[in-house]
């Protein structure tokens, strides 16, 4: 009590001093005094509960902003262990953008290119990495191909810091991750591979297949590999070239091997593969192709399989040996080597080892077969007792170096004379000897088909004379041998049988054939002997008549043939007569080339048919007068 009391007398005097100084009334004082106190009582309560439901308020807020905050580090962490995930599965440079190309995630590979911390890269926009890739401008494209294949891929050229270009090959993959509240999210992970160390991995390997390569091409085996994990084929360099391609210029698929069979040999080429495929067996056989250049080639086929240590399929190689001519041998033929071996052990090439005295020291089985000696009894033997009897030009191939420009005959035991290409290739053995080796293939069936095939090549189907293909092959010859020459004489006459066509348009074919076979016999044995006699076109002859400079000859074979044709042929009963026109080019009087000969003589034929002469001589006033028919030509007369 006593010390309230103090308190108010020490109120008092503090209110009177301080009255005092401001010179204000103790009175104005206390009235305010009393003012204050009584606010107090009366608002304090309220105050204090507006205060709190204030603070309580802000409390629970902060809380929910707590978990909110704790709920999306879980779901970030979640998208940071999967991110991880994906990071731990590859090597290469890898970033996490989002569908605006904003990168969330970025690993150490890619930012050592990138020469920045993780801080200046995350959450900037990938189009800022220097490369020719715009995000933007392909992002329709790339969504495109995710929907589809569900993986995007590109080229692109990284621009180093260094000056350095760099190829890298990108992949985008999409990323969905699912949040607490079912919420789906998608990320782009994008893969970067250096291509360039990828080149430099590959390099050691490649040119440690160089050597196969080069044994390849010596030995003419290209070979084809089927992946049966993969399905993708695989062609050598030399199987692009066997089959008449420039590497790369065409798909490898095994279609195109099977086509390229003649047709007669399709069938058992399709058998062969049906056994490959189905039955997964081994395959040898011989078949012909005509390659994509046109090239007529003998082939040899080995297919075989390999499988896994499950049994399990793995893979089919196919192995085809251009048997036509065999290339030289420029590689060391080592017994060691497996790859050697396997092409002497499988193949159809005869084999012959001997020292630089001609000295024969060992043959395989095909060439003991053929000429009838025995192993035991080869040693020593002179090459040219393995050989047989050769005439002086075979003889001068063999002695001089070996030079098996064409093929040689092997007389075999049975006294049947085989035609093979024989090819060389000399090397040094450890102890400084040298030794030759030849290897060689009987191509003689082959020399009998194609002499066939160039046989029918040149050849009138329906009257068995030659054709227009082997009249330019006989110029050909002439103009290579004579064509400088002005003493030579030559005259090529052109025969236009009119009346050819009506016949065939009114009593069909057949009988038009008869009447050509009729006629080709009736001109040939008139005119034949004087040069070759061509079938050019259907109603179109051509005598290539080696002939003086005098044309008195040429005038008389014309007079003949017009005569010939006044003659009716009775063909099937009916009476059928014919009118010819002739015309005649001359070498040198006309022309210096076989192509102006050629041009020439036609032109001075189609003059005969358009004045209705029987013949008529080329002049160089014709060859203007057909000029000037022709629209927007004019003469130069420089």
């Amino acid at each position: 009590m006593k010390a309230n009391i103090l308190k108010v007398i020490f109120c008092k005097d503090m209110i009177g001093w301080w009255c005092r100084q401001h010179q204000t009334s103790e009175s104005k004082v206390f009235t305010m005094l009393n003012e204050i106190n009584n606010f107090s009582e009366e608002k304090i309560i309220s105050m204090v509960i507006l205060g709190a439901i204030i603070f309580l308020s802000l409390a629970g807020a902060v809380a929910y902003h707590l978990v909110k905050f704790k709920r999306r580090r879980e779901e970030w962490e979640r998208v940071e262990k999967m991110f991880q995930g994906v990071f731990n599965q590859v090597t290469d440079s890898i970033v996490v953008v989002d569908k605006d190309g904003i990168i969330y995630k970025a690993n150490e590979t890619f930012l050592k290119y990138q020469g920045k911390p993780a801080d200046k890269v995350i959450g900037k926009s990938i189009q800022r990495i220097p490369m020719d890739f715009v995000f933007e401008d392909e992002l329709d494209e790339l969504k495109k191909a995710i929907a589809e294949k569900g993986v995007y891929e590109r080229d692109i050229k990284f621009f180093h810091k260094n000056g350095e270009v760099i190829p890298i090959h990108l992949v985008f993959k999409p990323l969905k991750i699912n949040s607490e509240k079912g919420r789906e999210k998608t990320y782009i992970v994008v893969t970067g591979t250096d291509l360039k160390k990828t080149y430099e991995k590959d390099e050691y390997i490649s040119q440690q297949k160089e050597e196969l390569l080069e044994i390849q091409h010596l030995a003419h085996l290209g070979y084809w590999e089927m992946n049966y994990l993969t399905k993708k084929i695989y062609w050598s360099r030399e199987l692009y070239s066997i089959l008449g391609y420039e590497e790369g210029e065409v798909e490898p698929n095994l279609d195109v091997i099977y086509w390229m069979a003649y047709e007669d040999d399709q069938n058992r080429v399709w058998k062969a593969f049906l056994r490959a495929f189905q039955a997964q067996e081994k395959v040898d056989t011989h078949y012909r192709i005509k390659n994509n250049r046109g090239e007529i080639r003998d082939i040899y086929l080995r297919i075989r399989h390999y499988f896994t240590k499950d049994n399990e399929h793995q893979r089919m190689i196919g192995i085809l040996q251009d048997v036509t001519k065999q290339v030289d041998l420029r590689e060391e033929l080592n017994a060691q080597l497996i790859f050697t071996d396997k092409v002497l052990n499988n193949s159809r090439l005869l084999f012959i080892e001997f020292n630089s005295n001609f000295e024969v020291r060992s043959i395989n089985h095909i060439v003991q077969q053929l000429s009838g000696i025995a192993y035991d009894d080869i040693e020593n033997k002179n090459l040219r007792d393995v050989f047989g009897n050769l005439n002086r030009t075979h003889r001068k191939f063999v002695n001089d170096n070996l030079d098996f420009r064409r093929p040689l005959p092997f007389k075999d035991r049975k006294g049947d004379v085989h035609y093979i290409q024989w090819d060389h290739a000399t090397f040094s053995k450890r102890d400084g000897e040298n030794t030759n080796i030849l290897l060689g293939i009987d191509i003689s069936e082959t020399i009998e088909k194609r002499k066939a095939l160039e046989a029918a090549f040149a050849q009138d189907p329906v009257t068995n004379l030659p054709n227009r293909y082997k009249l330019e092959q006989v110029l050909e010859n002439y103009f290579n041998k004579n064509g400088n020459n002005s003493e030579k004489n030559l005259a090529l006459i052109f025969i236009h049988v009119d009346g050819i066509h009506t016949v065939g348009d009114a009593f069909g074919q057949y009988i038009e054939d008869q009447l050509m076979q009729s006629l080709s016999e009736r001109l040939y044995g008139a005119i034949g002997k004087y040069g070759l006699f061509v079938r050019r076109y259907t109603d179109q002859f051509v005598l290539f008549y080696p002939c003086e400079a005098s044309i008195k000859k040429i005038m008389e074979i014309c007079q003949l043939v017009a005569e010939l044709l006044k003659k009716p042929f009775i063909i099937e009963g009916s009476s059928i007569t014919l009118r010819n026109h002739i015309g005649i080019s001359k070498y040198p009087d006309h022309a210096n080339t076989k192509e102006d000969l050629i041009r020439f003589g036609s032109a001075a034929m189609h003059e005969a048919r358009r004045l209705n002469l029987d013949y008529y001589f080329y002049h160089e006033s014709l060859g203007k007068k057909l000029k000037s028919k022709v629209n927007g030509y004019e003469p130069n007369n420089n």
